[in-house]
């Protein structure tokens, strides 16, 4: 199993916060450029929520590229690597314990399941969640636990519909073709021709595969490239906004408040001080 860790050195996260509200245990932190997590398992069941840069992970003879808004389900025991190769990477980890496990479980599907989804609902709960442990005020703790009852129980909902489409190739293709920057241009039409399945097919089966549209998966990997400008340029906003396509500088703040729960001045300010 040494093979994917044959470079970098062994992370050293950063840990930026931690807190601990009923039965479950949160630390946002931020693992360096070329470093890795060597194989490892978890007694209880965890949930990973990108909050920026990118990594990769393996468990189980699968790889995924995990990037911002990405939000992954780790059951017990199961053993996995991270490699952090693509820059350094901040994420929140939230750890289940025991006692919270066995009350979740016959409501819970997802915790016993290796999954991850990609922006959409999923992704928006968790960045309330985020923001609501940075509040922290005295109706923070009721909101936090609330909140990730209900991510709990939509990503139940969304493993069993999304089982039947997670090995069809044209999903992902769809998803390189959209990723290559031609989703916008060709629209749901062009990319159902171009992976060759109706349209239909590929508008039900991308949402239920990814959590979202396809115009929102779009506006998503816009939202990641600017968030890595912002974290690593010293562009203006609105260099930044256009680079990305957004309208203007109000449209790309709007859209980046709503969707991260910090302006892109503030997030600029956290991530690069």
């Amino acid at each position: 199993m040494a093979g994917p860790l044959a470079e970098g050195r062994p992370a050293q996260r950063v840990a930026l916060r931690r807190v601990r509200i009923g039965g479950f245990d949160f630390t946002e932190g931020i693992h360096p450029a070329d470093s890795f997590i060597p194989w490892h398992s978890h007694p209880h069941p965890t949930i990973c929520f990108v909050l920026d840069g990118t990594f990769t992970e393996i468990s189980a003879g699968n790889t995924v590229d995990c990037g911002p808004a990405t939000v992954k389900f780790m059951p017990a025991g199961e053993r996995h690597c991270d490699r952090f190769d693509r820059g350094a990477a901040r994420g929140l980890l939230v750890e289940i314990d025991g006692g919270e496990v066995a009350s979740l479980r016959p409501y819970a599907a997802v915790l016993d399941h290796r999954t991850h989804y990609y922006g959409g609902e999923v992704a928006g709960l968790a960045f309330r969640l985020h923001r609501e442990l940075y509040r922290m005020d005295d109706a923070a703790p009721l909101a936090v636990e609330g909140l990730m009852l209900e991510l709990v129980a939509l990503a139940s909902r969304r493993t069993g519909e999304t089982a039947m489409y997670r090995t069809a190739r044209w999903l992902t293709a769809a998803r390189d073709v959209i990723a290559a920057g031609l989703g916008g241009h060709l629209g749901v039409t062009g990319v159902a021709a171009a992976v060759g399945v109706h349209p239909v097919t590929l508008a039900r089966g991308f949402r239920r595969r990814y959590g979202c549209t396809m115009g929102e998966y779009v506006r998503q990997l816009r939202l990641e490239r600017a968030m890595e400008q912002l974290r690593t340029t010293r562009a203006s906003l609105g260099t930044i906004a256009a680079a990305n396509g957004f309208a203007d500088q109000s449209h790309f703040s709007n859209l980046f408040r709503r969707r991260v729960g910090l302006s892109p001045s503030r997030y600029r300010r956290l991530i690069v001080s």
